[in-house]
C-alpha cells in the first residue's frame, strides 16, 4: 500500500500513502494467519469516528485485494449504502491507480469497474446498496463501508447476497468500516452488538475482528481529551478548531455519533445525553399510602403494551413500568403467533388499585378510591369499560396532540431536572431512548422514528402518567399529601 498507492484529496493529494499508527496496527491484527499460512479473520468491523482517513484506508485496501492477495481471479466489491458514498470508496481507489506510474500500467480504470488486463476475471467493482442489486456471486473480497447508512430492505438484502458470496474462496473477507448509528436493530446494529459479545468472550467466534474506537459512554462531549481519546487522527487529519466549530452546528447526538464514535438511541434524541440514566434512584419507592397516577399505552397491533405509574414524592415524581412485548424476533416463526393476553393487563391494574388506596383523582364531582388510570380509548375502550365497573378510577386521555406535546414537555422538563426518579428498568430505558420528538405546529411530542419497529409504549405511557402525577389534585388528595408534609401549590 505505501509503495503503490497515493493520498487521494486535500494537502496530501498525490504524495506516497503513508499509514498512521492506528491504521497499520489494524492490518497488522487483520491480516494475522493461523498454521495453515490462511487468514485467520474472515469478518471484520471497524469502527472509527468521521474524518480519520477511513475512506483511503478503505479504497487502498481493496486495492490490495485486488493485486497483492494472491488470489486468482479476485472480484472485490466496494459496497456502501447510496451512489454518492459508493462513489467515495470506489473514486478514490480509482485515483490511486490513475496517479500511481505502476498501478496505472496494470489496472484499467472504468466508471465502475477496474479491470486486470494480466489476471483474467480480476475486477474491482462498484455497488450501492439502494440499487437492490444481485451482484455478489464468488467474492473475493467485500468492502462494505459506512454499515450504519445500510438501513431498509434493500439494505439488508445486498448486505446479505453480498457477505452470501465469498462461500466458494480460500480465504475470504467481509471487512465492514463504519461510524456508529442510532439503531441498533439495522445490519449494523446487529454486527455492532455481535463485536461487543465476541470481545467480551460471550461469543466464541476466532473469525471475527471486531475494533472500535469510541469516547467514554458517559463523558462530556465538549471536552477536548474525549475528542483525542475518539479520535486515531487526532492532531494529524483533525484537529480541535474542527470539533470547536462542530459544536456550533451540530446537535449532541449527531456529534457523538460521527465525532465520538458512540452509538445514541436515535438519529436526533430528545433527552441531553446522560439525562436519563442521571435519574436512577435505588433508594426511593412507590409508598403504598400515598396517591398514583397510571398511564396505559395499548400498541395498535397489540405486540407492546405499556402501564406506567407515577407519583409525587415531595418535587421528585416516582415511576414504575411494566411493559408485555413480543418475546420473539420477526424472523422467529413464533412471532406471528404470539398475541397480548390482555387479562394479565387488566389483572394488573385490578392489583394497582388494590395496592393503592389513596385517592387521586375526581369524576363527575365525585372522588374516586385509588390510582387514576389514564387511557387512550382507541385501543382500550373494552377493558375500560369493564374496569370502570369493577371500580377502577378510568379516565380517557385521547393521543391528540392538545395532551401529548404538553405531556412530552414535561416530561421532558422533569428528566431534565432531576425530578424523576427510576430504578434504572432496561425496558422503560429503551422505550424512552427510543423516542424522538416530533414537531407539530403546537410544539413537539413524542413519537417513533419513521418507519422503525422500535416500541416506544413506555415511554408515552409515561409521559401520560407522569403529566397526570403533576396535575391539580382534588381536596381529598390534597390532605394526603399535607398530611405527610408535602406543599401542595
Amino acid at each position: 500500500m505505501e509503495q503503490y498507492t497515493c493520498f487521494t484529496n486535500g494537502e496530501w493529494i498525490g504524495q506516497p500513502f503513508r499509514l498512521q499508527p492506528w491504521q497499520r496496527r489494524i492490518i497488522y491484527e487483520l491480516f494475522e494467519v493461523n498454521d495453515d499460512d490462511l487468514r485467520r479473520y474472515r469478518w471484520a468491523l471497524v469502527g472509527v469516528p468521521k474524518k480519520n482517513g477511513k475512506t483511503e484506508l478503505a479504497a487502498a485496501l481493496a486495492l490490495y485485494f485486488l493485486l497483492g492477495d494472491g488470489e486468482p481471479s479476485p472480484l472485490v466489491v466496494c459496497a456502501a449504502a447510496s451512489d454518492e458514498q459508493a462513489d467515495l470508496v470506489y473514486g478514490a481507489a480509482k485515483t490511486m491507480v490513475t496517479m500511481s506510474p505502476t498501478l496505472s500500467q496494470i489496472c484499467t480504470p472504468f466508471d465502475k469497474e477496474i479491470l486486470v488486463p494480466s489476471k483474467p476475471g480480476a475486477k474491482l467493482q462498484r455497488v450501492a446498496a439502494v440499487a437492490g442489486t444481485n451482484d455478489g456471486k464468488n467474492i473475493h473480497a467485500v468492502i462494505c463501508d459506512e454499515l450504519h447508512e445500510w438501513q431498509g430492505d434493500k439494505g439488508e438484502k445486498v448486505w446479505n447476497v453480498l457477505t452470501n458470496g465469498t462461500g466458494a474462496r480460500r480465504q475470504p473477507m467481509v471487512l465492514q468500516i463504519t461510524t456508529a448509528g442510532y439503531d441498533l436493530e439495522t445490519v449494523c446494529g446487529r454486527q455492532y452488538e455481535y463485536g461487543k459479545r465476541v470481545r467480551s468472550g460471550e461469543v466464541a467466534d476466532p473469525r471475527y475482528y471486531f475494533h472500535w474506537v469510541e469516547a467514554p459512554e458517559a463523558c462530556d462531549h465538549r471536552d477536548p481529551e474525549m475528542w483525542a481519546a475518539a479520535n486515531p487522527s487526532f492532531g494529524t487529519l483533525v484537529h480541535a478548531p474542527f470539533f470547536e466549530d462542530q459544536l456550533t452546528k451540530k446537535t449532541e447526538s449527531v456529534f457523538r455519533r460521527y465525532f465520538l464514535n458512540q452509538w445514541v438511541a436515535g438519529a436526533d434524541l430528545w433527552l441531553p445525553y446522560g439525562a436519563w440514566d442521571a435519574c436512577r434512584d435505588d433508594d426511593l419507592a412507590l409508598d403504598e399510602s400515598l396517591p398514583l397516577f397510571v398511564g396505559i399505552d395499548v400498541a395498535l397491533r397489540n405486540d407492546s403494551t405499556a402501564v406506567v405509574c407515577a407519583q409525587r414524592q415531595g418535587e421528585r415524581t416516582v415511576v414504575r413500568a411494566k411493559v408485555w412485548e413480543n418475546p420473539f424476533p420477526e424472523d422467529d416463526s413464533r412471532h406471528a403467533d404470539w398475541r397480548l393476553n390482555i387479562f394479565e393487563v387488566e389483572e394488573h391494574l385490578k392489583e394497582l388499585r388494590a395496592r393503592f388506596p389513596a385517592p387521586a383523582t375526581t369524576i363527575d364531582d365525585v372522588v374516586k378510591p385509588g390510582p387514576e388510570f389514564a387511557y387512550d380509548p382507541a385501543y382500550f375502550h373494552r377493558s375500560a369499560a369493564v374496569l370502570e365497573g369493577d371500580g377502577l378510577a378510568m379516565v380517557e386521555y385521547p393521543q391528540h396532540d392538545s395532551r401529548m406535546v404538553p405531556a412530552s414537555q414535561g416530561l421532558y422538563q422533569l428528566v431534565v431536572e432531576g425530578k424523576i426518579a427510576h430504578d434504572g428498568d432496561p425496558t422503560l430505558k429503551r422505550h424512552v431512548e427510543n423516542a424522538t420528538a416530533d414537531q407539530k405546529p403546537r410544539g413537539w411530542r413524542l413519537s417513533k422514528p419513521r418507519g422503525s419497529r422500535r416500541k416506544i409504549d413506555a415511554a408515552i405511557a409515561l409521559a401520560i402518567a407522569a403529566h397526570r402525577a403533576q396535575s391539580d389534585a382534588p381536596e381529598m388528595v390534597k390532605s394526603v399529601y399535607e398530611d405527610r408534609g408535602v406543599l401542595v401549590l
